[in-house]
């Protein structure tokens, strides 16, 4: 009898469980970005307006978003990164969030990553998802005594921010036809998450 309760009570977490974590990360995210702005607001009102935090925050992103292309934007986020490289523990934490930050999306845009691919790394016959994002540099090819050879990224998972930088020749990569966002999910998912087609 108890063995089927708690095999019933596991087939229901395992059913509940996508829509449990995504509960429990839409309260997380909600309470975080409440909580910056709504702690300060309160400390002026005496007291804790709920939601009002989130709703400036959204505000703040959505103003930076828009003013972000054009150059006042550009100048007051180029401002604020100069500020907050001079902080001493503050500058080391940002630049690396920032460069994360560079490589998960300003960069991505703006089609560093121009292809997926896949290469034999950690070693032959073991294949890696790379992402193809530039000609290596004439000296490396010189040094390497090859002819072509191309920087590819390989990403870990399921934190795609952090990876290898690897120069392979570039007979020996393989490129892949799916889109650089399908091949991101596929990473991040562990394989999970396959590309349709």
């Amino acid at each position: 009898m108890w063995q089927k309760i708690s095999a019933t009570f596991f087939r229901g977490l395992i059913t509940l469980l996508p829509l449990l974590i995504t509960i429990w990360l839409l309260f997380f995210f909600y309470n975080f970005l409440d909580g910056i702005l709504g702690n300060i607001i309160s400390v002026f009102l005496g007291h804790h307006i709920p939601g009002l935090g989130f709703a400036l925050i959204i505000a703040l992103i959505l103003f930076v978003g828009a003013i972000a292309p054009h150059f006042i934007g550009e100048r007051l986020i180029k401002w604020g990164d100069q500020m907050m490289s001079k902080v001493p523990l503050v500058k080391s934490i940002y630049s690396s969030v920032k460069q994360v930050n560079d490589v998960l999306f300003m960069e991505r845009d703006s089609a560093a990553f121009n292809r997926a691919c896949l290469v034999e790394y950690p070693r032959k016959g073991i294949w890696s998802v790379g992402f193809v994002t530039s000609d290596a540099a004439a000296e490396i090819e010189s040094k390497a005594g090859q002819h072509k050879m191309i920087n590819v990224f390989v990403a870990n998972t399921p934190t795609p921010a952090t990876g290898f930088l690897i120069v392979v020749p570039s007979s020996e990569v393989q490129l892949l036809d799916m889109k650089i966002d399908d091949a991101f999910k596929y990473v991040i998912s562990g394989g999970v998450l396959k590309p349709k087609g």
